[in-house]
């Protein structure tokens, strides 16, 4: 009798034990002191996609134009992100492939207003 209570009582803390901490939304990165964004960047337009595939998550794909060169970038979309179209500083964190003569894969931090940065991926090129 002991036995089973003991066991009723360990499984029922069971879903105790492996909770998570529960988060409704992460925020932004802030950008470091003293860090450079050279890199001009106009934004022309911004849409949001979600993605199933198992989980669903929400892409935050935008219509750029970096030094000249008009392109796509993409990446996580955050509720708190206040990204409108407009012009931003940039920074070239990772160049996928060196040498090439395409931009896809391309990784770029951009400097938000606020001092939040948005880190992104080239997804696309247009002419």
């Amino acid at each position: 009798m002991k036995r089973s209570l003991i066991a009723l009582l360990l499984l029922a803390c069971l879903p105790l034990l492996c909770a998570q901490k529960l988060r409704y939304g992460q925020e932004p990165p802030k950008a470091k002191p003293g860090v450079d964004y050279p890199v001009k960047v106009h934004i022309s337009g911004v849409r949001v996609r979600t993605y199933c595939n198992g989980n669903c998550a929400e892409m935050l794909h935008v219509d750029a134009a970096v030094d000249q060169k008009r392109l796509e970038l993409t990446g996580a979309f955050l509720y708190q992100l206040n990204l409108v179209p407009g012009d931003y500083s940039a920074r070239l964190l990772k160049t996928a492939h060196k040498g090439a003569a395409t931009p896809i894969d391309d990784e770029y931090e951009l400097l938000l207003p606020d001092k939040h940065i948005w880190r992104c991926t080239v997804t696309g090129i247009f002419e």
